[in-house]
């Protein structure tokens, strides 16, 4: 079994350090081979010569000469991905890297071909109500619609089976590409579980979230995938 870990990475270069010291050392300690794979999304910052600079066994670095947003950079990840498996990961490690073995081990206890960190299970320490209450409602809209089960459609933080997710035909550029895979899993008959994993505050750099933007994404995929085929 080969894991792929698959990080977009926008103007990171205040986060590279603590990337580099706090996944490789757990990945180092999981008991399957895996390679990681960056997508530099077109950084400006000091973000290009840092990773041109790492040198990791199992580490590539891909390049976006322009910023095309985060979905294009998953969507490049995936295709140049080698593994059976596949972990989308923050850049700024909102969620912890550590956290990726409990994404195994729940796949290997219930044969899921997606297991969701979900942040509604496992909290939000720290995080504030203005960004917290804007995810919850959203989620609660997807919930309504799709599978109540589940509650995070929009986090990005997943295992995934990848011949599941090359099945999908995606086409989000933005952060609503998360909410468009589990939908597509989900109607693809696909099974789908999930575990608590805290989401954490960014302590370096800046989020690229922006909301109003996000909501008109978000406002987008609703009324294609609740009018579309499927």
């Amino acid at each position: 079994m080969l894991l792929s870990i698959l990080i977009p990475c926008l103007n990171e270069a205040e986060n590279l350090p603590r990337l580099e010291g706090e996944l490789f050392p757990v990945l180092e300690r999981l008991d399957v081979s895996w390679e990681v794979l960056i997508v530099d999304d077109g950084s400006r910052d000091s973000t290009p010569p840092l990773l041109a600079a790492l040198r990791r066994p199992g580490l590539r670095v891909l390049t976006h000469p322009e910023n095309r947003g985060l979905g294009a950079a998953l969507r490049t990840g995936l295709a140049a991905a080698g593994g059976d498996w596949i972990v989308p990961l923050d850049a700024d490690l909102t969620f912890h890297p550590g956290a990726i073995g409990d994404l195994l081990e729940a796949q290997r206890r219930t044969g899921a071909d997606c297991v969701c960190g979900s942040p509604f299970l496992g909290g939000m320490p720290g995080v504030p109500l203005s960004r917290r209450l804007p995810s919850l409602l959203l989620n609660a809209f997807y919930r309504g619609f799709f599978d109540r089960r589940c509650t995070a459609y929009t986090p990005m933080f997943r295992l995934y089976r990848t011949a599941a997710l090359r099945e999908l035909a995606l086409s989000c550029d933005g952060f609503e590409v998360s909410t468009e895979i589990l939908v597509g899993l989900l109607r693809a008959g696909r099974k789908v579980t999930e575990i608590p994993v805290p989401l954490t505050v960014r302590t370096a750099g800046v989020s690229k979230l922006r909301r109003l933007r996000e909501l008109r994404n978000h406002a987008a995929l609703a009324w294609r995938l609740l009018t579309g085929p499927g």
